[in-house]
This record gives structure tokens, C-alpha cells and sequence, in this order.
């Protein structure tokens, strides 16, 4: 983990630390993608464990760095930006990354998903709702 601030946020009996960032991509290794955001989170106590969830650039779906950093938007869905950096969205994140086999207990490597849009297209209603809660109550569930 770098030295950014890690949040915390407590998911039923667990608490889980967490982070966002943009991960810049050169150029010449773009391979069709641009830059990434990476959401990171672990299970407190367990950080060698972590699941890192990366949102890439790529003409379906894009990052709202540099203006809005942490920010991303896919393309099929455009009135709809998700802002990785609120607190009900990082507790879906973490949620959908359980879902998806992440074992933050056992492992000792990190879990990566590497395309988080996926995940939310998989789960609109909870995108939906977890959307909404963002922006009735922002800071809910951070400890």
C-alpha cells in the first residue's frame, strides 16, 4: 500500500481499510487501455490480502482523472458517474468483491478484478442503490 491515507469502513462485524487512486499508463504500453483507477481495500489485520478492484480506460468506460480523480464513468450507462471515493460505493465495492471469491482471510496474494465495470453491470439494482445512498448520505458506514 502506498502512503496515501487509507479510510476505513466498518461491514457488519469487519472493518476494512481502503483507498482509491489513478494509476498513469505510458503510452506505448496502453495496449488500447489509457489510465486506471484502482480501488484497494483489506480486511484490517490482514493487509497482505487485499482485493484490488481496476477500472481502465478504454473507449467503453473511462476515469474522471485528472479533474475529478477517483471518479468513473462507463460509457453505456453516461448520466451515471460513480464516485469511487464515497463511502456507501467503497461498502459495494467490498461487497461485490466477497461475491466474487475474495477470501481476505486466507489469501496471501491480493485478488484482482480487472475490470470493475463489469462487476456494476452485473449488479445495477445495487449500483442503483448504493448510488443513491451516496448522495442522500454520503459519509454513511465510514468509521
Amino acid at each position: 500500500m502506498s502512503r496515501q491515507k487509507l479510510r476505513r469502513i466498518v461491514i457488519g462485524p469487519d472493518t476494512y481499510l481502503w483507498r482509491v487512486h489513478h494509476r498513469h499508463v505510458a503510452p506505448a504500453q496502453r495496449d488500447g487501455r489509457g489510465c486506471t483507477e484502482v480501488f484497494t481495500a483489506f480486511l484490517e489485520n490482514f493487509p497482505k490480502a487485499p482485493a484490488r478492484v481496476l477500472f481502465p480506460e478504454t473507449p467503453e468506460h473511462g476515469p474522471g482523472y485528472p479533474s475529478q480523480s477517483g471518479v468513473v464513468v462507463d460509457y453505456r450507462r453516461p448520466t451515471q458517474a460513480v464516485n469511487l471515493n464515497h463511502p456507501r460505493i467503497a461498502r459495494l465495492v467490498i461487497e461485490l468483491a466477497l461475491a466474487a471469491n475474495w477470501s481476505p482471510t486466507t489469501g496471501s496474494r491480493e485478488f484482482v478484478l480487472p475490470n470493475g465495470y463489469e462487476l456494476f453491470r452485473a449488479h445495477p439494482t445495487q449500483l442503483d442503490e448504493a448510488l443513491a445512498a451516496s448522495r442522500t448520505h454520503p459519509r454513511a458506514h465510514e468509521a
